[in-house]
């Protein structure tokens, strides 16, 4: 182990070198007392060996050296003088920076004894002491104890006199209100915060360049308990203020714009979220390489304004989101899947029942599609397809066929040929869109196409046929046509699923209601209603109409017969089933 001698000579040389660097620690007080970091000075050969020692983890020997060194100092000058205290905290830092964290602490106490042992301690210089305290915790990442000494620094801050520690002070109060910000104790952070603003006020002049942030904040602690008023004031202070010192384009003031939407949007004042958002964006659109943090924001505020129901807004910021990729992105791919995502933005209106918004997202979509990759192409037939379904939800129905004959037209276009199926759902499609029309001769005339092309094989699209012929024939009181598609579809579900099927049991039920539309109730109620009544009772209780008219049937014949309990059994079904439906005709939630 290395062993250094300290002899008489070289203390006398300690000495002749206090007396020399004790002038400089004076005139540096201001510059280096927040500071952790220190720049080496090769001053003497003292110093080189102190820094040497430290630097080589010889601590024991640079704290005995370093204590010589104090008490040189203290034979020259008297106990109470700062620039002894100075000493202790150059001491101090030289340690710090190596991480004796512990060592330099206990140079700032001896330091803090000699300023507290005046008759009239200098309470600032106090303050700055533990500051340098606090930061050396700090640094180390022991954030209690650093906090334990920025509070112990406020106490000695607000007995000093004068504004020459007030940006000190306001340091200190940032620093605690941040720290509660932190735990998520608001109302300790925003007391003091305000209390930092407090001091500010009490400054030359507010318009400077921390007074920002600090009534950000401010307001940011304000909002999260409540006091949306003052946090509000405070943001707008805070615009004005950066608006002056950095700029009408800065970041800065963006920042603010961004604070102020965030508090509106906790209020619920959504006009004011989309003014404040949209100056926000402006701002970075001004700025260089902020597209990424732009576009996030732009989502964010979107799926914001979704979550609370602000369907219109929510689409303008979208949209405002689609259009600035587009303009970012040049590959192909990628526009590919900002068109995929943009259709997943319109399903997600649709499943809100926001039908209108969603052909608008839709609509974008397929503009796009085409600018890429020409006028027909698959994907655009998708989003043809994706259109119709709008219109229909939306009762234009002309348009949804318009919209779906294209769909076809263009998959026919660039298919290779056209499969029996294929035609089969378009006709399906199309006949449907006819329904709602209420063209039901031209629908009738394109299921009974697809029950020809159906007609040697079992497939769903038949028994889709074979059902709303049904249910037209029997809306028109065709009845004997109407028994004959219902027998046709009960038949279909018997040979590929069963007779116990559900949807065979549900045939019954249609059949019953037919047969009971002819006057023959008996036959109805025992051949047809019996076999549900048995096998699958829910089905009674099914919120559709064929399952509404077939309970009012049972609930008119059971009555005839004098069986009351069943009567009002059925009617009390028929009740039930009527509310939900005439709720959703209404679109009541």
């Amino acid at each position: 182990m290395r062993v250094f001698n300290i002899h008489r000579s070289v203390l006398v040389g300690i000495g002749v070198y206090i007396l020399m660097l004790l002038p400089f620690f004076a005139s540096a007080q201001t510059e280096e007392k927040d500071s952790i970091k220190i720049e080496e000075h090769s001053i003497s050969d003292i110093q080189v060996e102190l820094d040497s020692l430290i630097s080589n983890k010889y601590h024991i020997e640079a704290t005995a050296l370093a204590d010589s060194l104090i008490d040189i100092a203290n034979q020259n000058y008297s106990n109470t003088d700062e620039r002894i205290v100075l000493l202790h905290k150059r001491i101090a830092e030289k340690f710090a920076d190596n991480g004796y964290s512990n060592i330099a602490s206990q140079y700032i106490q001896r330091g803090l004894a000699v300023l507290r042992s005046n008759p009239t301690p200098n309470y600032a210089f106090i303050g700055d002491m533990y500051i340098y305290l606090a930061q050396i915790f700090r640094h180390h990442q022991l954030s209690n104890i650093a906090i334990n000494y920025y509070e112990q620094a406020l106490e000695a801050y607000e007995q000093a006199e004068g504004k020459a520690h007030y940006f000190s002070l306001v340091n200190v109060y940032m620093t605690l209100g941040t720290f509660h910000y932190e735990i998520e104790n608001y109302g300790t952070s925003s007391s003091y915060y305000t209390k930092a603003s407090d001091v500010i006020a009490k400054m030359d002049t507010e318009y400077r360049a921390d007074m920002v942030e600090i009534l950000n904040r401010i307001a940011t602690a304000q909002a999260k308990t409540g006091s949306f008023k003052v946090a509000i004031a405070n943001l707008e202070r805070s615009v004005k203020i950066a608006l002056k010192v950095f700029g009408k384009n800065s970041l800065q003031l963006a920042d603010q714009y961004e604070s102020l939407a965030s508090v509106y949007l906790q209020k619920g004042d959504y006009a004011k979220v989309n003014e404040n958002a949209t100056a926000f964006v402006r701002i970075l659109v001004g700025n260089i390489g902020t597209n990424q943090r732009r576009q996030t924001y732009e989502r964010r505020i979107a799926d914001s304004f979704f979550a609370r129901y602000q369907y219109h807004l929510s689409h303008k910021w979208y949209n405002k989101l689609f259009e600035d990729v587009i303009i970012s992105t040049k590959d192909v791919e990628e526009l590919q899947n900002l068109t995929d995502w943009y259709i997943q933005i319109g399903e997600k209106f649709e499943r809100v029942k926001q039908d209108s918004i969603a052909f608008l997202v839709f609509d974008e979509s397929l503009k796009l599609n085409q600018k890429q990759f020409g006028e027909d192409n698959l994907k655009a037939a998708e989003i043809y397809h994706l259109l119709s379904r709008s219109k229909t939800k939306l009762e234009q129905f002309v348009e949804a066929e318009t919209y779906t004959n294209k769909a076809y037209q263009i998959e026919w276009e660039l298919g290779t040929e056209k499969d029996s199926t294929q035609i089969a759902v378009q006709n399906i499609d199309l006949a449907g869109l006819l329904l709602m029309k209420g063209d039901t001769l031209e629908a009738s005339i394109l299921y009974h196409n697809v029950i020809d092309l159906e007609k040697d094989r079992q497939s769903r699209w038949k028994a889709i046929a074979f059902n709303n012929l049904t249910m037209i024939k029997y809306g028109n009181q065709e009845y004997d046509s109407a028994y004959f598609y219902g027998n046709s579809l009960l038949e279909y579900y018997q040979t590929n699923y069963g007779r116990d099927y559900i949807k065979t049991l549900g045939c019954y039920l249609l059949l019953g209601n037919i047969v009971y539309e002819t006057g023959d109730e008996e036959t109805a109620v025992e051949k047809f209603y019996s076999k549900p009544i048995r096998l699958a009772p829910k089905l009674f209780l099914k919120n559709n109409e064929v399952s509404y008219k077939a309970n009012i049937n049972l609930s008119n014949y059971y009555l005839a017969v004098n069986k009351e309990d069943l009567s009002r059994r059925y009617e009390r079904n028929a009740r039930e089933i009527q509310v939900v439906i005439f709720s959703e005709e209404k679109n009541i939630p």
